[in-house]
């Protein structure tokens, strides 16, 4: 008898085994029959059916009618299959409601965790660490780079656009360093569409999904920032990266898309 792998499977996964589901599969299609039938049917050793069915009979699945030889009957699947079904919602319900009691009782209790981060090539690879964590959104504000890290997490920002992500950026048109100018609009518009223009400080907010952020700082002489001093504070906590984010949709708002600055300075230079 050909048997639908696919129902052979459901049913091991509410508990039979492999020749209890091919058993039981068997006896609703061919309906009451002696052992030998089912065997033969079910394509179960003859050696095995005998304890199968006698398994079957005691979880509900079977009824036996006695006789020479006995017959065996399959319980109606719609009964059998909704206790089962009805069973495994009630223990779902109980298990999810007792180890979310037990995990929120121990969240409550944790300390927050906050790590402090030094040296930019250390706050380069866990920046690329959040970016590979995110589900859905992006967001990076300020004009703290060094041109190593730009050159790291630019192909996590390709990487994350191509997931899906909503990368949004805030930046300054440039940022003066000792080393020289990072042109951050020729960096950063060749990757996404989302980046806009404002004087931000020097300083760096990364968030990820509104419920992890670095904090990034570092020295600042006569406009010109200093990363070979950076550190930077990292928390996975909601509350505080979902305010930032807040913030940073107030200034994507105020903001000027980098597309529009451009036209704006050639404008300016022409003649």
């Amino acid at each position: 008898m050909l048997q639908d792998e696919k129902i052979i499977d459901s049913l091991q996964k509410m508990g039979l085994t492999y020749y209890g589901a091919k058993t039981y599969t068997a006896l609703v299609a061919i309906g009451p029959s002696s052992a030998g039938t089912i065997a033969q049917e079910a394509d179960v050793p003859r050696s095995k059916i005998y304890e199968t069915l006698k398994r079957l009979s005691e979880e509900g699945w079977v009824l036996v009618e006695k006789g020479r030889p006995l017959t065996y009957k399959p319980n109606r699947p719609k009964d059998i299959i909704g206790e089962r079904k009805s069973a495994l919602i009630s223990a779902i319900e109980f298990s999810t409601a007792e180890l979310s009691s037990i995990y929120e009782h121990q969240i409550a209790e944790d300390a927050p965790k906050v790590r402090l981060i030094r040296g930019m090539s250390n706050i380069a690879q866990r920046i690329e660490d959040m970016m590979g964590r995110a589900n859905h959104d992006i967001v990076l504000l300020g004009a703290l780079y060094s041109e190593d890290e730009i050159s790291r997490i630019k192909k996590h920002l390709v990487s994350s656009k191509k997931r899906g992500i909503n990368v949004r950026i805030i930046t300054r048109p440039a940022v003066d360093l000792r080393t020289g100018t990072i042109d951050m609009i020729g960096v950063f518009s060749q990757l996404l569409q989302d980046l806009r223009i404002y004087q931000t400080p020097f300083i760096k907010f990364v968030v990820i999904d509104g419920r992890e952020i670095l904090i990034m700082f570092s020295k600042v002489t006569d406009d010109v920032a200093d990363p070979d001093s950076a550190v930077a504070i990292w928390t996975p906590n909601p509350e505080v990266a979902s305010l930032m984010q807040s913030n940073f949709n107030m200034m994507w708002e105020q903001a000027m898309p980098a597309k529009k600055l451009k036209v704006v300075k050639a404008l300016q230079s022409y003649p």
